[in-house]
């Protein structure tokens, strides 16, 4: 007897039959959806940590909007409308930008908006944090009178969760201090579903104060892609808010450690290897010592960069978060030399992975980059 499951691949779910005795481990149900023009206009006029919207920009006259580049799910897209209406409701005079972090620079949406490019030498210093970190930002960041960014709220494997901040820093920052921020994921504290005395996090919302009085829009979204929750304000107050709705949303009780732990997700997360080592701490939390995570992921975009994965990802982001002994696996749709220089080893499908894992029934987190688990009996803090 086998089990239907229906995993994340790509731009199109998969359908794997698995062996009997095969677990599935899904968010809890998901908060009703709302909609974004309402959730929106709620949070610029009840700010969590900051005046509303209209105040602030009733006194400045240069407004920088900062939205996610196209590995963040499009959530700019969904949080954009409101935010247009407002500063045009407003009269004044604006300018966006795509926060690439240190990703390539890609081509900008539209004529009127900029993208980020991380190793420009236009990159302005304002200073140094607390941890060492060199901060950059463009002119047209700093020229502002007032920053927004749009950003979503989920898990993130070494900054807790995503959002807030990390719009400025590292989305608009320069190369290097994004590096040497990055390199905190290694320290204690830096882990999946960890905010609150989080290094590298603090890090980044030192950093990003560094760029001037800026203003947050934070969209929460459950796994079907709808916006359950807005929260806007202050950089840091207003993520925190957001992170409350975002753990019923994402946290789910760990079960008992399994031998054999099979992860996947959809598009933008398995595009490539780079972008899907994000599931390997979840998997992680659930992985018995010794086992082996089997990762299905299409990367339909190719592998990414082998030495930047192997060393800065893995080796540096990810491998405390895993059992001592373990090994992963990996099916896809690239080709076993294309696998060989990566931290995984390259299996021809999914049948194979479970027989070379020990013919054990997985534990399956069909969309991995869903879920935070964790001890006790539900979301935690």
């Amino acid at each position: 007897m086998t089990v239907t499951v229906d995993i994340g691949w790509g731009r199109r779910p998969r359908r794997l039959a698995l062996p009997s005795g095969t677990r599935v481990l899904v968010a809890p149900p998901p908060p009703p959806a709302v909609d974004a023009a309402v959730a929106v206009a709620a949070a610029l006029e009840a700010p969590v940590g900051s005046e509303p919207l209209a105040a602030l920009l009733g006194r400045r006259r240069r407004i920088c909007v900062l939205i996610p580049d196209d590995t963040r799910k499009a959530i700019g897209d969904v949080l954009w409308p409101a935010l247009r209406e407002a500063l045009s409701d407003a009269g004044v005079a604006w300018q966006r930008g795509v926060a690439t972090g240190k990703h390539p620079p890609q081509p900008p949406p539209d004529p009127a908006t900029w993208v980020h490019d991380a190793r420009s030498p236009a990159l302005v210093p304002v200073g140094v944090t607390a941890r060492g970190t060199d901060v950059r930002y463009p002119p047209a960041v700093l020229e502002a009178d007032l920053r927004i960014v749009l950003g979503e709220v989920r898990p993130h494997y070494f900054a807790g969760y995503a959002g807030g901040a990390k719009m400025l820093f590292p989305g608009v920052a320069g190369e290097d201090g994004i590096w040497h921020n990055h390199r905190l994921k290694a320290v204690e504290g830096a882990r999946l579903g960890v905010v609150e005395g989080n290094p590298c996090r603090a890090d980044m919302e030192a950093a990003a104060a560094l760029a001037g009085p800026t203003f947050a829009i934070n969209g929460v979204r459950r796994g079907d892609g709808q916006l359950v929750g807005v929260t806007a304000g202050d950089p840091v107050a207003s993520h925190r808010a957001a992170v409350t709705i975002a753990r019923r949303v994402f946290e789910v009780p760990a079960p008992a450690p399994a031998p054999t732990v099979l992860v996947s997700d959809a598009h933008p997360v398995s595009a490539s290897l780079y972008q899907a080592c994000k599931l390997l701490p979840p998997a992680g939390r659930v992985l018995a010592d010794g086992g082996t995570v089997i990762m299905a992921v299409a990367l339909h975009e190719g592998v990414g960069p082998v030495e930047i994965i192997n060393q800065a990802i893995y080796g540096l982001g990810v491998i405390h978060s895993l059992p001592a002994r373990h090994r992963v696996l990996l099916v896809s749709e690239r080709p076993p030399a294309a696998i060989a220089p990566t931290f995984a080893t390259w299996a021809p499908d999914i049948e194979t992975a479970l027989a070379m894992a020990g013919g054990h029934p997985p534990l399956v987190l069909p969309y991995a980059g869903d879920l935070v688990p964790v001890s006790g009996p539900g979301p935690g803090g």
